[in-house]
């Protein structure tokens, strides 16, 4: 039998599980809930499925990296250009900005190292 993740209260997605699998769900929901730990647990597993979930998104559809919001940051900063709110939830917005102004950055900081 496979578990179900509920979207909405028009469908969801069943997830299925190995029979191994489902035996040891079921002992690890036994031992935190005997163990007084069951709201813990419940936590625990929904920020690893939050994390998982998120790895099932397209790339574009997933957050910008460190890199990519350093660099944007720059960017915004040193040309004085707004960053989009759009750019700093989805990684494939913040690559269309940074491809917009990437060359600009660059023309900024290599006149200021000619000044020098």
């Amino acid at each position: 039998m496979p578990v179900q993740l509920v979207l909405d209260d028009d469908g969801g997605i069943s997830i299925p599980l190995d029979d191994c699998t489902r035996e040891a769900w079921v002992l690890q929901c036994d031992r935190a809930t005997h163990a007084g730990q069951l709201e813990g647990f419940q936590e625990r597993v929904a920020m690893c499925f939050a994390l998982s979930l998120s790895e099932c998104l397209d790339s574009d559809l997933k957050p910008p990296t460190g890199a990519q919001l350093k660099f944007a940051t720059d960017i915004s900063r040193e040309l004085g250009v707004a960053l989009p709110s759009e750019a700093l939830r989805y990684r494939g917005s913040m690559g269309e900005f940074i491809e917009r102004f990437a060359e600009a950055l660059r023309s900024k900081r290599r006149s200021y190292l000619n000044k020098e």
